[in-house]
């Protein structure tokens, strides 16, 4: 018996010391992120292309907002609506982390990751990872679109990577905020609600598409809270030429700030599981 109790020991020690990494079962998570949405086409297309569409919608509905007395004086509109567009399509990454997110939970994969030996917090970092990717993807095509409706580059290559740095650091903060909202939920439908319920603040109380100085004063008082405007104005003043270090602090403070609180917020699901009470957004268990 004791030489069983050895062998088994023995077999758990090296069992466990063959156990990837953490970095490895990263990587892992984020090739199976990327191909997972890469085998849907349909909605790798959409979700490239909705930003594009946006743009030109709105460069087009919204373009006398040039003539008016508060805005800058000799910026065209295209100019001053592409940075905005680009620090929005952080917020469309998100919501597409929170719909996987909640598929993750429908599908009982959620439940298989808990099992496995390693951190808990992997699979929204993947996801994060992989949304950002897309986000940048999904800024290119942009940029590419404006150019051709008639958008100028005005910086140096100093704003360009701070825009970058910016662009960067505010997908993943969305990403980790609507992937938290997608594991709340878990339910795709509702996340994609809900997804617009939270967007939508985020896109339109700020300077995206028309100054701060033309709205109430309770608006840009919200502004001053919502990191898509600060981001948002710093990549405006990275393509024109005039932003400021202050400018570009300001963005990324608020966009690690969000970033830090999402990731501090307590999970009201695992302190459900941990006082034995049942989750309410919780669905039916998966069938073995």
């Amino acid at each position: 018996m004791t030489a069983s109790l050895t062998s088994n020991t023995t077999s758990a020690v090296t069992i466990t010391d063959r156990s990837p990494s953490p970095a490895v079962q990263l990587g892992a998570l984020v090739r199976r992120s990327l191909r997972t949405t890469a085998r849907v086409p349909q909605l790798l297309m959409f979700s490239l292309t909705m930003p594009m569409a946006m743009l030109i919608l709105f460069s087009q509905v919204f373009r006398s907002v040039a003539d008016g007395p508060g805005f800058p004086a000799g910026v065209s509109y295209i100019d001053f609506l592409t940075p905005a567009m680009l620090a929005v399509t952080t917020v469309m990454a998100g919501t597409n982390a929170g719909v996987a997110a909640a598929i993750d939970h429908t599908n009982g994969l959620h439940d298989r990751f808990a099992a496995l030996p390693m951190p808990p917090a992997l699979p929204g970092i993947a996801r994060t990872i992989n949304e950002t990717v897309f986000a940048l993807g999904r800024a290119i095509i942009l940029i590419v679109g404006a150019t051709a409706l008639g958008f100028r580059f005005h910086g140096n290559a100093v704003d360009a990577a701070a825009g970058l740095l910016v662009l960067i650091l505010l997908a993943g903060a969305m990403s980790a905020l609507f992937g938290r909202i997608g594991d709340r939920l878990r339910r795709p439908d509702v996340v994609q609600f809900a997804g617009m319920m939270v967007m939508m603040p985020f896109m339109f109380v700020s300077s995206a598409f028309a100054p701060l100085d033309t709205m109430p004063g309770w608006m840009r008082a919200l502004a001053a809270l919502n990191p898509v405007a600060h981001a948002a104005d710093a990549l405006r003043g990275n393509v024109l030429g005039t932003a400021s270090m202050a400018d570009t602090a300001t963005a990324l403070t608020a966009a690690v700030a969000l970033w830090a609180v999402v990731t501090m917020f307590p999970n009201a699901s695992r302190r459900r599981r941990r006082a034995g009470r049942p989750d309410p957004f919780a669905g039916p268990k998966p069938v073995a």
